[in-house]
């Protein structure tokens, strides 16, 4: 499957464990990054956490690298949802920023390649009604903040 992203490049990336992929981002400096999969407990909900790698294992995802490469790397990510999907293409995987301005960045990515996603994903976002928590079809075009999103591949 190509890349949602269009034509972006994105680096190599390794799976050293089924939970966790790692790559390098090449930029200023480099800087290793790691994707990790946790099952929430819920259903077949999967939360993706993103950030970099720490020297004890451990994943900032709060870390602000200003590497000059976040398409790249962002296309790296898509790369490894795909992968990730197709090995386990049950999961519903839940994508939240650490903060409130990376969600929203998430938000205007799933908007921009809205169209290239809707050819493999489902996707929803979630929002906090005055009682719970709701999943909406997500729509582009529609001016809603969003506390995140789940994303699933169609089959």
């Amino acid at each position: 499957m190509p890349c949602p992203m269009s034509n972006t490049p994105f680096y190599p990336y390794d799976r050293p464990y089924a939970s966790r992929y790692t790559f390098t981002s090449i930029g200023k400096r480099n800087i290793q990054k790691a994707v990790e999969f946790a099952h929430t407990g819920s259903r077949n909900i999967v939360n993706m956490g993103f950030g970099d790698l720490m020297a004890d294992g451990t994943i900032d995802d709060k870390a602000n690298s200003n590497n000059g490469d976040i398409i790249r790397v962002l296309a790296t990510t898509v790369q490894i949802l795909i992968d990730f999907t197709s090995k386990f293409p049950d999961a519903e995987i839940f994508i939240t920023g650490s903060t409130k301005e990376r969600t929203k960045l998430y938000t205007r990515i799933l908007k921009t390649y809205s169209s290239n996603f809707d050819k493999d994903f489902i996707i929803k976002g979630i929002i906090k009604d005055e009682l719970d928590y709701v999943e909406l079809p997500f729509e582009p075009k529609a001016n809603i903040v969003f506390l995140g999103f789940l994303i699933k591949r169609k089959w």
